[in-house]
């Protein structure tokens, strides 16, 4: 029996021995991996399991604010929030045993997300069936009213998965107002275009941190191990923009683009401190509301914008009808369902309207080039000047045109049958282009040159705004291109381009002693505790001409404004000096070379320096692209834009208005109050004060008056007494005096017990040609008897500036 159990032992010895050799070798390689894994891939692994458990949301730091120049706040950033999702934690294994399938929840959870966020659902649900990512943006800048919309929904219905991080959303308090000067800021956070572009490393900020360690239910593993790296706020900047010249800038700009609707490129224009160089006001039109930016409401851009698709649909042989939501918003969305699928044609047509969007972005007064024209003859006078070749007394013969080097065909001026024989300063105010290119042949190509370039206008002024261009000149080592003819037709501001912030840096050193000075848009940076950082000062360049040469340039260009192309720009009681221009513009062609317009176009400009005496404010005005068959003289439209922007600015900037004997008709005084006062009080008190009076009813005392006490009317105007007679109540009806002259008007408005307020044209310089071109209030306003309306003059016959 004992025999026969011992091959049983030795089985089971075997067994023992083969069980614990498994063990050993089993443990063996455990040990093995154990040891390959925490020594030596140590850190391999405790990466990758933090990288699996670790959660690392960034928190967006508060961007910079942006004030105007007396500390009003332009552009402000407040808390908002991002919605994401986890995908991997969307669906609840809970959920899937109670018979809710996964795709269920996604699609009851996308639902919700699309509804309260307005976002695509089809983007919701492609973004949660990446089961494979814990992170997935569903929207940005989420005002938090709709955050806790959203989480109220979400817990309703049982949806998991979805978080909530801090972020930060950017105003603009006043819409589309310096547009063109800020940029916008990008869902980035970052600028794009504008101060906010070109500061954009100092008013970010520095993003914070949240690091959270979490199970794969996105729950918090140690709640004490939750780090938190605060985000640090961005700088600020206060601008040199004074809003108040701002908005005197836009107000006329605006009228001006309504005044001109065939302007093709707009209206531009620069208020600057002659002085410092700061810019105080900048404007394009049409613009955009930076709030919006992808957002076109200009009607101008939007008509461009048709044209342009429907040259793409027509040479793709498509007939759609593509509503005029597409162009205000774009979006797939709202295309055509036909076009939706046609992968060509949407991103053509994403293309033009990416094409449109950038020129409302852009800022031509840095940007674009032009050819300056006549407002370019202040140079070639001042270069001439400075190096002796002329004086006010030299003479100039013009008869109309001029023969140059080996051109065949003569050089016109403006006035075609010749302005005679005239001073240097007469010369400017005819803006005469024969008298120019008599004068820059003394002054020689390379002279002529050597202060194009010392007058800044062969490079960029510096400006701290991005997208800076700087002209071009002609290439002076080619004779083809630089040689009498050029040098000719650039006498008169033809055939090269600048900018117009190089036009008007260079006017201000004309007019300032002749320092050329760099302009700038930001005063200073505040740190994010509101003290200052940096501050920018003033920076002289260099001395392109003597204050002997300023000096004369003021007295010429005062002229200019006083009895030449510029009188539309004269302001009562100001001296306002300057220069026009009708500037031509080469004729735009297709890919193939082939010229597409089909008339001749001009950019009207003026260019105006006040008071002359002491210059403080330089003004540039710019109406582009006109067609020849539209109003586009520099002197007859742009001028008076510039006037009416110096008559707000001057007073307001603290200059006092002074009037001459020439301009007594004009001064305007306050009317005194006289009511209860005997007939002959009354004389004493209104001739004290130069005004002249009539008198209805026969009553001993003045029961009442027109115009009231306070209100001021021209020292030309009549006071209505009323003796015992009860004033008209009833109100009137502005009459239209348009294509009046001032004399005419004045008379028709006192017909109807109304006062006229004279702009526009200084009363020495009125001919039979002068007539009103515009009133306010308009005609056919209700108003008041003993109103006063305003109408400006305009003399567009003998301002020729081409």
């Amino acid at each position: 029996m004992g025999e026969k159990k011992k091959p049983r032992v030795n089985m089971t010895m075997r067994l023992r021995v083969l069980t614990a050799l498994f063990l050993v070798i089993g443990f063996g390689l455990v040990g093995v991996r154990l040891l390959y894994m925490q020594v030596f891939h140590h850190d391999f692994y405790i990466q990758k399991a933090t990288s699996l458990q670790t959660r690392d949301t960034f928190i967006t730091p508060n961007r910079g604010k942006i004030y105007d120049a007396n500390m009003q706040v332009l552009a402000e950033s407040a808390e908002v929030e991002r919605i994401t999702v986890s995908p991997k934690a969307v669906v609840s294994e809970t959920k899937e045993k109670n018979g809710v399938t996964a795709d269920v929840q996604r699609q009851t959870l996308a639902t919700i997300l699309s509804e309260t966020l307005d976002v695509s659902y089809d983007s919701v649900m492609e973004k949660l069936n990446k089961t494979d990512s814990e992170y997935e943006i569903i929207a940005q800048k989420v005002d938090k009213d709709v955050t806790k919309e959203l989480n109220a929904k979400l817990e309703a219905a049982g949806c998991t998965g979805v978080y909530s991080e801090p972020d930060t959303k950017r105003y603009y308090q006043h819409g589309s107002f310096l547009s063109a000067v800020l940029g916008y800021v990008g869902s980035d956070n970052n600028g794009a275009y504008g101060i906010e572009s070109q500061y954009n490393d100092e008013l970010s900020g520095t993003a914070g941190r949240i690091v959270r360690v979490q199970n794969a239910q996105n729950e918090d593993i140690v709640p004490d191990t939750q780090q938190y790296i605060p985000a640090k706020d961005g700088n600020s900047l206060v601008l040199t923009i004074d809003s108040d010249i701002q908005n005197y800038l836009e107000k006329h700009l605006e009228t001006a683009f309504a005044d001109n609707p065939e302007a093709r490129d707009g209206v531009s224009g620069i208020v600057m401190n002659i002085k410092t160089g700061e810019v105080l006001a900048m404007a394009n039109l049409p613009d955009f509301d930076p709030n919006d930016a992808y957002h076109l409401t200009s009607e101008v851009y939007i008509n461009e914008l048709k044209t342009d698709v429907q040259k793409i649909l027509t040479d793709a042989k498509i007939a759609a009808v593509i509503p005029d939501k597409w162009y205000e918003e774009g979006g797939l969305a709202n295309l055509p369902e036909e076009l939706q699928k046609n992968d060509d044609i949407v991103s053509k047509l994403g293309s033009a309207r990416v094409n449109i969007l950038m020129k409302t972005w852009r800022n031509p007064v840095v940007s674009d080039n032009y050819e300056p024209g006549s407002t370019f003859k202040l140079m070639t006078v001042a270069t001439a000047y400075e190096l002796g070749e002329v004086n006010e007394d030299s003479s100039f013969y013009c008869g109309g045109s001029l023969m140059v080097g080996d051109w065949k065909e003569p050089i016109n001026c403006a006035n075609t049958s010749g302005h005679g024989m005239q001073t240097l300063t007469e010369a400017l105010m005819n803006s005469c282009n024969v008298a120019m290119m008599q004068i820059v042949q003394k002054v020689g190509m390379a002279r002529f040159y050597e202060f194009y370039k010392a007058f800044g206008l062969l490079d960029q002024t510096g400006i701290d705004l991005p997208g800076e261009s700087r002209g071009q000149f002609h290439n002076t080592s080619e004779t083809s291109d630089w040689n009498e003819v050029a040098l000719a037709t650039a006498s008169f501001g033809q055939r090269f381009t600048v900018t117009p912030m190089q036009m008007i840096t260079m006017v201000s050193a004309i007019v300032d002693d002749g320092k050329l000075k760099k302009p700038y848009v930001v005063k200073n940076v505040l740190n994010a505790d509101g003290t200052i950082k940096s501050t920018t000062d003033p920076e002289v360049l260099r001395q392109v001409i003597s204050e002997d040469t300023s000096a004369y340039m003021r007295e010429a260009m005062e002229q200019v404004v006083a009895a030449g192309t510029g009188k539309n720009a004269y302001v009562t009681g100001y001296r306002i000096g300057g220069k026009t221009a009708t500037s031509e513009i080469e004729k735009e062609r297709d890919e193939t070379g082939k010229i597409t317009d089909t008339e001749d176009r001009y950019t009207a400009s003026f260019i105006g320096v006040a008071p002359m005496d002491d210059p403080q404010i330089a003004v540039l005005v710019a109406i582009n692209d006109l067609p020849e068959s539209a109003p586009h003289g520099g002197g007859a439209i742009a001028a008076p834009v510039v006037g009416r922007i110096m008559e707000d600015v001057l007073p307001y900037i603290g200059v006092t208005a002074s009037y001459d004997e020439d301009e007594s008709d004009r001064r305007e005084q306050t009317v005194p109050n006289v009511i209860g006062m005997t007939r002959d009080a009354a004389d004493e008190a209104l001739t004290n004060s130069g005004f002249e009076y009539i008198i209805h009813g026969e009553g001993e005392t003045v029961t009442d008056q027109v115009p009231s006490s306070g209100i001021r009317i021209p020292a030309s105007g009549r006071v209505i007494l009323y003796m015992g007679e009860e004033k008209p109540t009833e109100q009137i009806e502005v009459p239209d005096v348009s294509g009046m002259d001032p004399d005419t008007c004045r008379d028709t408005l006192e017909e109807y017990g109304l006062y006229l307020k004279q702009r526009g044209v200084a009363t020495s310089q009125i001919t039979g040609d002068t007539t009103a071109s515009s009133q306010s209030p308009a005609a056919g306003t209700k108003v008041s008897i003993g109103s006063v309306i305003t109408v400006e003059f305009s003399d567009t016959t003998t301002v020729n500036d081409r």
